[in-house]
C-alpha cells in the first residue's frame, strides 16, 4: 500500500452537476470502469484540520462520495490532503 500526503494529482470527473457521484453504480452507468472510481473520505485530524483521503472505491467510512479520473488506480494507492480549517476561507 502506498500513501501520499500531497494534493490529489489527477483531474476529477464528477457528475454533470459538479457534485461527487453518490454511488459506484452511478459512475459505472456513466461509462466509467471501477478502477477509475475513487472514494473520497473526510476525517477530522485536529480541531483545525480535515484530512481528505482519495482511495479505492471500496471505502465507506466517512465517505463523502466518489470521483472519477481518466487514470486508473491500482487499488492500493491513497492520496491524503490535509486542509487547515482556518485557511478554508481564503
Amino acid at each position: 500500500m502506498a500513501t501520499h500526503e500531497t494534493d490529489f494529482p489527477y483531474t476529477e470527473v464528477r457528475e454533470p452537476s459538479g457534485n461527487y457521484w453518490q454511488t459506484i453504480q452511478q459512475a459505472l452507468d456513466a461509462g466509467h470502469s471501477e478502477d477509475q472510481i475513487w472514494s473520497v473520505c473526510a476525517e477530522d485530524v485536529a480541531d483545525d484540520a480535515v484530512a481528505w483521503t482519495y482511495g479505492p472505491s471500496h471505502h465507506y467510512v466517512n465517505l463523502i462520495g466518489y470521483t472519477v479520473t481518466q487514470e486508473r488506480h491500482d487499488g492500493e494507492t491513497y492520496y491524503v490532503v490535509i486542509d487547515q480549517l482556518d485557511n478554508l476561507d481564503d
